[in-house]
């Protein structure tokens, strides 16, 4: 008797999803950006957000709340009410994130929707720095120790780690200056008061274009189509290869039937020739995993900075 109880819950359960999901969206839809304007994922998100409320037939509106490697955002999205009204579009350092701070929520138990498209890191330099490429960066570093300074989203971010791989890998000594996001990094950089910065390309080429910075290297394993000529870290440091992605995901909770909503949504919005040449331009790699599969990668990724950690003795101060 308790069984079929049990059952009899269950089932009313899920049809109360579904019927809550085939109401939804019945507002405005909040997506959360936890970065300042200017960097790879506000790109992403304002385009995306566009065909998304078309797909939803409702009004997708990006909010910046950046703040604390990207945690302020992150934990508005995580004690938000599980409804699909409010989401969150980040990017990997929220794998990062569990190793190095301590969290007012467990990451875990977002509801991942999509991985949305992959960019890797992007080396540029201030054109009046004493360095063209990676080689003389590298020969310069070693013969002025401390005296390079890169700049990075954050301390934590994906930018500050890329940063940590290189100067270990290269037995180098490199001042590194955190900032709140990618924006703050970019008008040092193009100010002169920092000699270069990890970014994402996204935010990045338009400054590459004008010749207002100079690319030294992608850190992904292998060159970017967009920028063919740029060499990858790894063709001068054999293993190096750190990537970043962009995420969707919904408060903890979240029905299933509204996350496969609003992954269908996203998918059909990325399976635009328009905006899937746009991103491409920008450095971005469309790559739309479905909820189940990116679940089981994101989760993966936290375990693996964790090892990345231990075994570089990373901490952040």
């Amino acid at each position: 008797m308790r069984l079929f109880f049990i059952s009899l819950l269950a089932a009313a359960m899920q049809f109360t999803a579904s019927v809550y999901a085939a109401e939804y969206p019945s507002r405005t839809i909040k997506m959360i950006i936890p970065f300042a304007p200017g960097g790879g994922s506000d790109t992403l998100g304002r385009v995306l957000a566009e065909k998304m409320g078309n797909e939803l037939g409702a009004s997708v509106i990006v909010e910046n709340k950046p703040g604390a490697s990207s945690i302020i955002g992150t934990d508005a999205v995580a004690k938000a009410a599980p409804d699909g009204h409010t989401l969150l579009l980040t990017n990997s350092a929220i794998t990062s994130n569990p190793t190095f701070f301590k969290l007012p929520f467990d990451t875990q138990s977002l509801s991942a929707i999509t991985k949305v498209a992959n960019a890797p890191q992007l080396l540029v330099a201030n054109p009046a720095a004493p360095f063209k490429n990676l080689k003389e960066l590298l020969a310069y570093a070693k013969a002025n120790p401390g005296k390079v300074t890169i700049g990075t989203a954050g301390a934590g971010q994906i930018s500050h780690l890329a940063a940590e791989l290189l100067e270990k890998s290269s037995g180098t000594e490199m001042t590194m200056v955190h900032y709140k996001g990618s924006g703050g990094a970019l008008a040092d950089l193009l100010g002169g008061q920092i000699n270069m910065s990890f970014g994402t390309a996204p935010g990045l080429m338009q400054f590459i274009r004008s010749g207002k910075v100079i690319p030294i290297a992608v850190s992904s394993g292998q060159r970017m189509s967009a920028l063919p000529s740029v060499p990858s870290i790894a063709e001068v440091l054999p293993g190096y290869d750190i990537n970043n992605w962009f995420g969707i995901f919904a408060p903890p909770q979240t029905p299933k039937p509204i996350i496969d909503r609003i992954y269908q949504a996203v998918n059909k919005a990325l399976a635009s020739p328009e905006l899937s040449k746009k991103f491409g331009e920008e450095g971005f790699d469309i790559v739309a995993t479905p909820p189940d599969k990116f679940e089981k990668s994101f989760k993966q990724e936290i375990g693996y900075w964790q090892k990345f950690a231990k075994d570089n003795n990373l901490k952040i101060d």
